[in-house]
C-alpha cells in the first residue's frame, strides 16, 4: 500500500543579497553611492524583508568624536527610510514622481554594542511594512513605514516614519499656495555665505562642513541656535530641496543637545520627531534645546523645539547614553 503524503513543503527562507545597491530613483536619491539598500523582497500584500549595506567610513554618517565609533542611529534611520520608499513604490504602486513629505518619525537603538562595525561593511536586515493612509474620499493621503532592523541575527533598532504623500506637480502647487511665492531652492544658494558656524568639536564633529548650526547662544537652562546647514554638503543635501529636510533638522536637534551639556561620546539612542510645517529657506530657523532634568537610569534626555517667523516648525526629543567601550574582557563603565 502507497501512503500519500500531504504535507506542504515549508516555504524557502527569502536570502537577502548585499552584493549591489537598487535603483537610485526607489528611494529617492540622485547619487549611487548614498544609496544603502541592496536588496528587497515582498513578503506580504504590505510585508517587505530588505537588506542594506553600512558603510565604515563614511564623510558624514562616520563623523563623530565619540567613542566607541558604533553605527551612528541617523545612518540606521536613512537604511530604514529609504527600504520603506523603496517598499512604498514597489507594493502600493505609489509612481516615482512623489514626493514623500515626513510628519514624524521615531527609531528606538536596542542594542547598542552590536552596531560596532568590524572588518567590513555592515549587513543590515530590514524587516517591515508599509501600511496606505487614505483619505475619506479613498485617496492615498500618506504611508506609515514600520521596520525592525537585525544585524547577525541581533535586533539593533526599530522605526517608523510616517510620511505623507504629493506628486510632484501637486506638491508644487502647494507649495505655492502656502507661501504665496515661489520657495527658494537650495541649489540656487550655493555658496552663500553663512552665519558664523558653532564649533565642530562642541556638537561632536570632526568635519567643519557637517555642522548644521550657527553660533549658540545660552539662555540661562537651555541654548539656541539658528539652523544654517551648507548647502553644499551632498550627504544631507543629496538633491535640490525647497525646504530644510527633517533629517537635517534631525541632525541640528542632536547637535543642540550636545551643546545643552550632553556629552560628545553619548550616542542617541531613541529619537521621537514631529514636523508641523516646513522649515523655508529664506527666513531663519532657530533652534532651542533644554536637558530633561528626570532622566534616569544612565541616559540624557533633551528637547529641541524649532521656531520659524512666530510659529513652531517642529519639535524633537532625544534620549541619550554612552555606550560601553570593551577593553579586553571588561566591558567598560556605563554612566
Amino acid at each position: 500500500m502507497t501512503t500519500l503524503n500531504n504535507t506542504a513543503e515549508p516555504e524557502p527562507v527569502p536570502v537577502l543579497t548585499f552584493a549591489r545597491t537598487i535603483d537610485r530613483a526607489l528611494v529617492h536619491r540622485a547619487a549611487v553611492s548614498e544609496v544603502l539598500v541592496t536588496d528587497l523582497m515582498r513578503t506580504g500584500p504590505e510585508a517587505f524583508l530588505a537588506g542594506a549595506q553600512l558603510p565604515n567610513e563614511h564623510a558624514y554618517f562616520s563623523d563623530h568624536e565619540r567613542t566607541p565609533a558604533t553605527y551612528d542611529f541617523l545612518l540606521l534611520l536613512e537604511a530604514a527610510r529609504q527600504a520603506g520608499t523603496a517598499a512604498s513604490h514597489r507594493q502600493l504602486s505609489l509612481p516615482l514622481d512623489t514626493t514623500f513629505l515626513v510628519s514624524n518619525w521615531t527609531v528606538r537603538l536596542e542594542d547598542p554594542q552590536a552596531l560596532m562595525p568590524g572588518d567590513r561593511p555592515g549587513e543590515l536586515e530590514l524587516a517591515g511594512t508599509v501600511t496606505p493612509l487614505t483619505a475619506r474620499n479613498g485617496r492615498l493621503r500618506g504611508v506609515t513605514s514600520a521596520a525592525i532592523l537585525g544585524i547577525a541575527g541581533r535586533v539593533v533598532a526599530r522605526t517608523r516614519i510616517d510620511v505623507g504623500t504629493a506628486r510632484n506637480t501637486d506638491y508644487n502647487k502647494l507649495r505655492f499656495l502656502q507661501r504665496r511665492s515661489t520657495p527658494p531652492l537650495t541649489a540656487d544658494l550655493l555658496g552663500l555665505e553663512r552665519s558664523r558656524p558653532a564649533d565642530a568639536s562642541g556638537v561632536g564633529r570632526r568635519n567643519p562642513a557637517n555642522v548644521v548650526l550657527g553660533e549658540p547662544l545660552h539662555l540661562g537652562n537651555a541654548v539656541a541656535a539658528q539652523v544654517d546647514p551648507l548647502f553644499e554638503n551632498r550627504s544631507l543635501f543629496d538633491h535640490t530641496y525647497d525646504h530644510l529636510p527633517a533629517m537635517v533638522l534631525t541632525e541640528a536637534a542632536r547637535q543642540l543637545a550636545h551643546l545643552a551639556g550632553v556629552p560628545t561620546d553619548a550616542t542617541v539612542t531613541g529619537c521621537t520627531a514631529d514636523f508641523l510645517r516646513f522649515a523655508e529657506l529664506d527666513s531663519p530657523l532657530v533652534a532651542t534645546a533644554r536637558l530633561d532634568p528626570a532622566a534616569a537610569g544612565g541616559r540624557i534626555g533633551c528637547s529641541v523645539v524649532f521656531e520659524q517667523d512666530g510659529r513652531e516648525a517642529g519639535r524633537i526629543a532625544l534620549e541619550c547614553t554612552r555606550v560601553p567601550q570593551r577593553t579586553g574582557a571588561e566591558e567598560g563603565t556605563a554612566w
